[in-house]
């Protein structure tokens, strides 16, 4: 009896067919994937926010302060980056313990999954305090808004429901610039508006947060009233349209 077995031409369809699946099913998977990551940090910073929350409730409603300095004005104060020293350390270390995970937090318990966003491999680069930043700070994968680490109070803040308290780091090299590499980023850092910025800390692509990094080229923001949500860039700052989420009024 003769067994009859595929043509070349059945396996050629075959295998297109399962190429052309391939092709259809990839990208899907590979968006939800991305997707996942994205939830994950936005749960991240909606946790952060949470822990400063707690934070302030045993500490009269005052954000952490991280530096000596005491000033409602700092874009004035502090314009060219003169007045940030002696600091008491980080922002995150200060809420670390309100976060479920343990004391206050040494290098080592930074490097925390919570601290951490999945969209980058570079959360945590020790290049950062010993090439890029010598004798800076180590760095997670988020910063905290620079007008929250002098002491100020809740009441300051006019709309906590819209201005931006922690936003994610800019840690990859991007446009020929070094990743940047604080715990810290300056809302008022961005000439011509401030002659006496050292550097645009606002600048889209260069500049301190990563303003594209997830799904479209939005990135991931925890608000002064604990809440987090994802926004495209030019909708938290666009100065010439009076668009300015990270300035309290």
């Amino acid at each position: 009896m003769l067994k009859r077995g595929f043509t070349l031409i059945e396996l050629l369809v075959v295998i297109a067919i399962i190429a052309i699946l391939a092709a259809i099913l990839f990208p899907v998977f590979a968006q939800a994937k991305a997707q996942a990551k994205s939830a994950t940090c936005l749960s991240n910073l909606k946790q952060i926010g949470l822990a400063t929350r707690m934070y302030m409730n045993d500490w009269d409603d005052v954000y952490p302060q991280v530096k000596a300095l005491s000033t409602d004005t700092p874009q004035i104060q502090d314009a060219d980056g003169s007045a940030e020293e002696p600091d008491y350390g980080s922002f995150f270390d200060f809420i670390f313990t309100y976060t479920g995970q343990g004391n206050k937090a040494a290098d080592a318990a930074f490097k925390q999954k919570l601290y951490s966003c999945p969209m980058t491999d570079r959360s945590f680069d020790p290049a950062c305090p010993t090439t890029y930043n010598p004798g800076g700070p180590n760095v997670i994968a988020y910063m905290v808004n620079g007008y929250f680490v002098w002491g100020l109070q809740e009441t300051s803040v006019g709309e906590t429901a819209d201005t931006i308290m922690i936003a994610e780091r800019r840690s990859e090299p991007e446009n020929g610039a070094d990743p940047f590499c604080d715990d810290i980023y300056h809302p008022w850092f961005y000439p011509p508006i401030n002659g006496a910025a050292p550097e645009n800390e606002m600048d889209p692509y260069t500049g301190a947060i990563a303003t594209h990094r997830h799904s479209g080229g939005s990135s991931n923001y925890t608000f002064a009233d604990g809440h987090a949500k994802a926004y495209k860039w030019l909708s938290t700052f666009n100065p010439s349209l009076g668009i300015d989420k990270h300035t309290p009024h």
